[in-house]
C-alpha cells in the first residue's frame, strides 16, 4: 500500500496543501519536514512535507520526485507555527514556510526562454524585425547575446517593463521556446582542500632529497614537506602554498608518494568569528534586589512551564541584558536553546559580544545582511543542535532550533518587529505564539513598553489566584495578575541617574513673545554647550512644513476627523517660470485624509 504525504508547495500564490504518494525508493527516507521536489501541473516545484495522511483527498495522486535534503528542514513546532501564522495573517501557507527556509535553499519554478533553432540547418530562424515591438526586439537581442535565460534573469534587464506578455507572443509565433525549470539550490556546504603529513617526520626528512627532477621542484616540494612536518593537524593547502611557494601539482606528487594526505574538509562560514569579544565573563556579578526578583520570576516560569510572557519593564541601564543572559543559562541547563531577538541589525554585535563572553562557541548570528553561505551554515548548525543561543533581528525567530526553551524580545515596543513587506506579520505576536507551541518562556523587555501590554499585565485575570496565593512566585509590583507577569527594574545599575528631560509648552513661549521654533530653554542650553566647546544634536522627527497647525490664542489644533491625529501642513512648491506655489495642503499620515 502506498504511503501518502501532505505537502506545501513553494508557490507563494497557492494557499492550500496537496497530497502525494512516495515511491518505493523514497519510503523510509522522507519524513515530516523534509524538502522534496514534486510535479505541480506542468512544473516541477519544491515542497515541504507537513504530515503523513492515511487517505489522500484525491483519488489519483502524483509521486514525489526527489528528496533534496536528508535531514528535515522544518521542525514539527515550526510547521505548527507556519499553519497558525497563515490562519491568523491570511497569508498563503507557502509564504510562511518559505520564510523559515534559508535564502538560497528555497527555490521556485521558473521559465527558461531561448531562440528556436531550425531543425534542418541548426541555425536560428530569420526573425522579421519589422513585425516586432520594441520590447520584443530587446528580448531577442538579449537572448542572442546571452543565450538561453530564465525569467528571473530577464527581469534584471527589464526593470519596470512588462516583458512577459511580449515573450509569450514570441513563443506563440514560434520565434522563442519556453519550458518550466526548477533551479538548483544556490547555497551548499563549503569545502576546502587540506593537507596533512602521513608519515613520521624522520621518514619525510629522508625522502626530501628525491622529491623532484629539477632544483626548482625539489626546493618547492621539500619546503612544503618541511612545513607540514611542523603541523600536527590538517591545514588548508592555501597556507602551504603561501609558506612554501609550491602548487597543487606538487602536493599531488607528495600524496602519490604516500608522504602526505589530501582531503576535502567542510568549514563553517561563521559571522560570529568577526565579532570581537572585548568583555570578560562576569561569573561573580552581584545582582541588585530588583534583578534577583526578576530571576526568581524567570525560574518560576521555567519550573511551572508558564505560558504567559514575562514583561520586563526596566529603565535604560537597569541591567535587563544580565537578566537575558542568566535566563539563557537556565534554558541551556534544562537541555534547551534560547532565541534572542533585537530590533535592529546595528544592535546585534553588542548583544553578541555580551553573550559570547558567557557562551563561547555556542552563539549563532542570523540576520538579512549576512551572506547566503553564512546564514545557511548557521541555520544548519542550529538544526543540528550545535548552537545553544541564536541572536538576530526579526528573521532569527525562524531558526530551526530543536528544543526551544526561551524566547526573548529586547525593546519589544520597536516598530521594526513588524514585517512591512509581504508576507506581513508581527514578530512580537508570532514569538508569543511560538513560545506557547514550544512550551518556552517568553520574555518581553523594554524601557517603554506599549501601554496595552502594561495594562494587561496590571489587570487582574479572573482565572488566576490573587498575587502571592497558590504560587511560589516572588512579590512583584503589578504581579502575575493579568496577561503577562510584570517585572520592574526601576533603578539603573550603580545608582546612575538618567539625563534630565524638560518638556516645554510652546504655547507659553508664544504668549511670552517667543515666535521662533526654538524655546528659550533650548537656546540657552545650546549656547552653554557651544561655550564649553561641546557638540549638540537636534532631532527633528517630522514630515511636511509643519507637523500640526494650531491657534495661537487658544492652542486648538486642526485634527483629522477620522482618527484625531493632528493634520500635517505640506507647502506647495513654486511652479516653473517663477510662479508662486499655493498656500499648502493639510494631510493625515495615518489614514491618508486630506
Amino acid at each position: 500500500m502506498p504511503i501518502f504525504v501532505q505537502i506545501s508547495v513553494n508557490i507563494p500564490a497557492i494557499s492550500g496543501v496537496f497530497d502525494y504518494h512516495l515511491s518505493s525508493e523514497l519510503e523510509g527516507q522522507v519524513g515530516v519536514g523534509s524538502l522534496v521536489t514534486v510535479p505541480f501541473g506542468k512544473q516541477v516545484v519544491q515542497g515541504v512535507v507537513l504530515r503523513f495522511v492515511d487517505s489522500p483527498a484525491v483519488g489519483n495522486t502524483k509521486s514525489v520526485i526527489d528528496l533534496l535534503d536528508s535531514l528535515p528542514v522544518l521542525t514539527p513546532a515550526q510547521i505548527t507555527l507556519a499553519e497558525k501564522m497563515a490562519e491568523q495573517t491570511l497569508n498563503p501557507l507557502a509564504a510562511m514556510v518559505g520564510m523559515m527556509l534559508p535564502s538560497g535553499l528555497s527555490q521556485r519554478a521558473d521559465t527558461l526562454f531561448e531562440i528556436r533553432k531550425s531543425k534542418d540547418e541548426n541555425i536560428e530562424y530569420r526573425i522579421p524585425n519589422t513585425e516586432l515591438s520594441q520590447t520584443q526586439k530587446r528580448i531577442i537581442a538579449l537572448l542572442q547575446k546571452r543565450g538561453s535565460l530564465r525569467g528571473r534573469q530577464i527581469d534584471t534587464h527589464f526593470k519596470h517593463v512588462d516583458w512577459r506578455k511580449s515573450a509569450g507572443n514570441l513563443v506563440k509565433r514560434g520565434i522563442l521556446t519556453s519550458k518550466s525549470v526548477l533551479p538548483a539550490p544556490k547555497v551548499r556546504a563549503k569545502f576546502i582542500r587540506t593537507a596533512q603529513l602521513a608519515v613520521p617526520p624522520k621518514i619525510a626528512e629522508e625522502a626530501m632529497p628525491t622529491l623532484g627532477s629539477t632544483d626548482a621542484t625539489q626546493k618547492r616540494r621539500s619546503a612544503a614537506l618541511q612545513f607540514l612536518t611542523k603541523e600536527k593537524d590538517a591545514i588548508a593547502v592555501t597556507w602551504v602554498y603561501a609558506e612554501s611557494g609550491c602548487n597543487f601539482a606538487d602536493l599531488k606528487i607528495l600524496a602519490e608518494k604516500d608522504l602526505i594526505v589530501l582531503r576535502e574538509t567542510e568549514i563553517w562560514r561563521d559571522p560570529v568569528q568577526r565579532v570581537e569579544t572585548d568583555e570578560l565573563s562576569i561569573d561573580n556579578y552581584q545582582l541588585t534586589i530588583a534583578q534577583e526578583n526578576a530571576m526568581e520570576a524567570v525560574h518560576t516560569s521555567f519550573a511551572d512551564s508558564q505560558t504567559r510572557p514575562i514583561l520586563l519593564h526596566g529603565v535604560t541601564g537597569s541591567g535587563k541584558t544580565e537578566i537575558y543572559i542568566r535566563a539563557a543559562q537556565e534554558a541551556i541547563k534544562r537541555g534547551g536553546q534560547a532565541l534572542i531577538l533585537v530590533p535592529e541589525i546595528a544592535l546585534t554585535p553588542q548583544t553578541v559580544r555580551r553573550f559570547l563572553a558567557r557562551f563561547p562557541g555556542q552563539v549563532g548570528l542570523i540576520h538579512s545582511k549576512l551572506s547566503q553561505g553564512e546564514n545557511y551554515d548557521t541555520w544548519r548548525r542550529a538544526r543540528a543542535g550545535q548552537l545553544k543561543v541564536i541572536i538576530g533581528a526579526r528573521s532569527a525567530l525562524f531558526a530551526p532550533l530543536p528544543n526551544i526553551k526561551l524566547i526573548i524580545l529586547d525593546e519589544f515596543h520597536d516598530g521594526s518587529y513588524h514585517q512591512n513587506q509581504p508576507p506581513f506579520y508581527n514578530a512580537l505576536r508570532v514569538a508569543q505564539s511560538y513560545a506557547e507551541i514550544c512550551g518556552a518562556v517568553c520574555v518581553l523587555g523594554s524601557a517603554t513598553p506599549p501601554i496595552e501590554y502594561r495594562y494587561q499585565a496590571e489587570t487582574p485575570h479572573p482565572s488566576l489566584p490573587p498575587q502571592g496565593e497558590g504560587t511560589n512566585s516572588p512579590p512583584m509590583r503589578g504581579g502575575a495578575r493579568g496577561g503577562a507577569v510584570l517585572i520592574e527594574l526601576p533603578e539603573r545599575i550603580g545608582q546612575r541617574q538618567l539625563p534630565p528631560v524638560d518638556v516645554i509648552d510652546m504655547r507659553v513661549e508664544l504668549k511670552s513673545g517667543n515666535r521662533g521654533i526654538f524655546s528659550r530653554a533650548l537656546r540657552d542650553a545650546l549656547s552653554q554647550t557651544l561655550a564649553r566647546g561641546e557638540q549638540a544634536i537636534l532631532f527633528l522627527n517630522r514630515r511636511g512644513t509643519a507637523t500640526y497647525v494650531f491657534c495661537r490664542e487658544c492652542g486648538e489644533s486642526l485634527d483629522c476627523p477620522r482618527c484625531d491625529t493632528p493634520l500635517t501642513l505640506h507647502s506647495i512648491p513654486p511652479l516653473r517660470g517663477g510662479t508662486k506655489g499655493g498656500a499648502g495642503a493639510l494631510q493625515c499620515h495615518r489614514c491618508g485624509y486630506s
